[in-house]
């Protein structure tokens, strides 16, 4: 009798250690899931970062005169600073981007600038969360390339 009472705990706790295994090592996964980011999240904050000066093309979608904001259908970026004369990669999808003008004497000049009309501008962020104008030109007459 005590070989079978003993036969019985033995099966109880080791199924209650595989239970506690398998529990710690979800808690483990579960972990180590969290402290990796997604792919995704990882891609959108790389390409939405303006700490920098960031080089960005696309084309004047909206003014938002109330707002002071040039919005912009958004369709490439560009990291090569100082120049920004290479490395242009897409910006997946009908991306909007909305930027603000450094100062009232910039805000003048974009108020002239028409719809569609492609623009190249460098900008950063500003550390309050708007995307300030460094710069701009209008490329409607295409890129330069040397001969």
């Amino acid at each position: 009798m005590t070989t079978e009472r003993f036969s019985r705990f033995s099966i109880l706790s080791l199924s209650f250690v595989a239970c506690l295994g398998l529990g710690l090592t979800g808690v483990i996964a579960h972990a180590q899931l969290e402290t990796e980011p997604h792919p995704l999240d990882t891609f959108i904050k790389g390409v939405t970062n303006f700490s920098e000066p960031t080089g960005v093309r696309g084309t004047v979608r909206y003014i938002e005169k109330d707002r002071e904001t040039l919005w912009l259908n958004w369709k490439q970026r560009s990291d090569a600073r100082p120049l920004f004369e290479t490395g242009w990669k897409f910006v997946p999808g009908d991306a909007t981007l909305a930027v603000h003008p450094r100062d009232s004497e910039q805000w003048e000049k974009l108020l002239n600038l028409s719809k569609d009309l492609p623009l190249e501008l460098i900008i950063q962020d500003d550390g309050k969360g708007h995307r300030h104008i460094l710069s701009y030109q209008d490329i409607s007459g295409g890129p330069k390339v040397p001969l």
